[in-house]
């Protein structure tokens, strides 16, 4: 999860909640330009540090040591990676599903993922690299190179429990910010949550549901889509934006058609406007939807077919019920 935007000329520094997804996106809102993978250097040097954020020259350096390049990831690590590992056949599916489900075509920019062995090494090259940059699990930089050209798209992170949904929440950043001219934080941050969560779980964050059902939830998407600060977007905003984005991709069939036809608007128009009065002008209610959404999500019901076609895998195991449809889902005397 990130949180929301703190500019430096055209940067965006969104830093997340250690308690859920542990990432940061540096991003520039520069449109999409591809990068020819032929132009990618067999050994990377340290990247230059984004405006406003000045590098420590140290000892430590950038995994390099072994370098494996699938689909257009470029895995640079500290370490010998077992090409094996089902985890690159699944961020190699990443790649498709995202752009499929979202209907976006395909791109071929380059994304240079840097993969330390540990924490610990991870913890002190991020220090001494980007030493104003906060503590994170992992980082998505869009950068833009010193000659011009095409923005670098890099990830930081290390091999760690939380490896799968951290690769999976970041890359999902990267391919999004490779076909796109904008990406507006909270729908940046609802589709990284979105596929963090491989296929077989419908993309159900079940700790999101879980903290809805607990605390009272009011959707407000108008409010949410003003939010433009970091220190604006906490835990709340972040599953609210996972809801958002599940109930419209999963939920509703209009609701779909309208973030289709939004994310390629942001492909072609700068600042496209907001999408709730989008929302608004299909629905009576979005907000009430989105609630009949989540109490169906709790109680295990299924999803409506014309959905769900693009996932794989049954329904989620099914929760508790708490909430009436219609009304804010929530169960004050559950604690966590």
């Amino acid at each position: 999860m990130a949180g929301s935007f703190l500019h430096i000329r055209r940067w965006l520094l969104v830093p997340a909640l250690a308690t859920t997804m542990g990432c940061s996106v540096l991003r520039t809102s520069d449109g999409p330009r591809l990068d020819p993978p032929a132009m990618l250097p067999s050994t990377p040097e340290a990247p230059p540090a984004p405006l406003g954020v000045k590098p420590k020259k140290s000892p430590v350096t950038a995994p390099a040591r072994d370098v494996y390049r699938f689909s257009q990831f470029v895995f640079y690590s500290d370490f010998e990676l077992d090409r094996s590992s089902p985890l690159f056949a699944e961020l190699e599916e990443l790649r498709d599903q995202v752009f499929r489900e979202l209907a976006l075509p395909p791109s071929n920019t380059v994304v240079q993922v840097f993969l330390f062995e540990d924490f610990g090494k991870y913890r002190d090259y991020m220090q001494s690299r980007y030493p104003e940059l906060p503590r994170r699990r992992a980082f998505f930089i869009s950068q833009p190179r010193a000659n011009g050209g095409a923005d670098d798209l890099l990830v930081y992170t290390y091999w760690g429990d939380h490896i799968r949904q951290d690769l999976r929440h970041e890359l999902t950043h990267a391919l999004l910010h490779s076909v796109l001219r904008e990406v507006p934080l909270w729908l940046d941050e609802g589709l990284a949550e979105y596929f963090e969560l491989p296929p077989n779980f419908q993309h159900v964050n079940r700790n999101h549901l879980d903290d809805m059902r607990r605390d009272e939830f009011r959707p407000n998407l108008p409010r949410l889509e003003g939010l433009t600060q970091v220190d604006q977007m906490k835990q709340p905003e972040y599953r609210e934006a996972w809801a958002w984005v599940h109930w419209m991709l999963r939920g509703s069939p209009e609701g779909r058609a309208e973030l289709l036809t939004y994310l390629q608007q942001l492909r072609h128009v700068p600042g496209p406007g907001p999408l709730a009065p989008r929302l608004a002008s299909v629905f009576a209610n979005p907000g009430q939807a989105l609630n009949q959404h989540l109490a169906r999500l709790i109680v295990g019901q299924p999803m409506p077919a014309t959905a769900t076609t693009m996932g794989t895998g049954g329904n989620p195991p099914p929760l508790t019920p708490v909430g009436s449809v219609g009304q804010p889902v929530s169960n004050n005397a559950r604690n966590r």
